[in-house]
């Protein structure tokens, strides 16, 4: 009787763990990079990214980003550091391009964001942050492929650089 008695409770035991398995699988999560399609128009949903300096070393805290081709992007920039200023810039163009922005970028100074008179090779950038502070921009992704997005404040590029892939 006693085994009989186990053996009804470990069916009743499975049975219910399958019974749950089924009923709780897919679509309540919600997705990290906006994957998800909206409305009507199948256009991506916005998605918000938050990405900083890495504390006192020339680098960002994240080397690559993924979006969807014509996703709202908000970007969180976070200034980790607590000596140097930072900015972020998204370019288009690649090495060449980049090299070009942060060359000008010295040129122009602080006083315009270490960013050139010249911005048709920039898709979208923050100001200058300062050390602990924040900056937050709002852009539309751009067509597929890879860009680069860098540091200008003068030394910084190459070293603080990143990759945004976008889908």
């Amino acid at each position: 009787m006693k085994l009989n008695m186990r053996m009804l409770a470990l069916v009743l035991v499975l049975g219910i763990g399958l019974l749950l398995t089924a009923c709780g699988g897919g679509g309540g999560g919600a997705q990290t990079g906006g994957g998800q399609t909206g409305g009507a128009t199948g256009a991506p949903e916005p998605v918000t990214i938050q990405i900083g300096s890495d504390g006192e070393n020339l680098a960002f805290d994240k080397k690559e980003l993924t979006v969807k081709t014509g996703q709202q992007v908000t970007l969180e920039f976070k200034n980790n550091s607590v000596a140097q200023q930072h900015n972020w810039v998204l370019v288009k163009g690649g090495e060449s391009a980049a090299t070009q922005i942060a060359n000008d970028g010295l040129v122009a100074g602080l006083e315009k964001d270490y960013l050139p008179e010249d911005q048709s090779n920039i898709i979208a950038h923050t100001g200058v942050v300062e050390p602990q502070a924040s900056a937050s921009i709002t852009f539309t992704a751009p067509a597929a492929g890879t860009y680069l997005y860098i540091c200008t404040v003068p030394g910084h590029y190459p070293l603080m650089q990143g990759t945004l892939i976008v889908q």
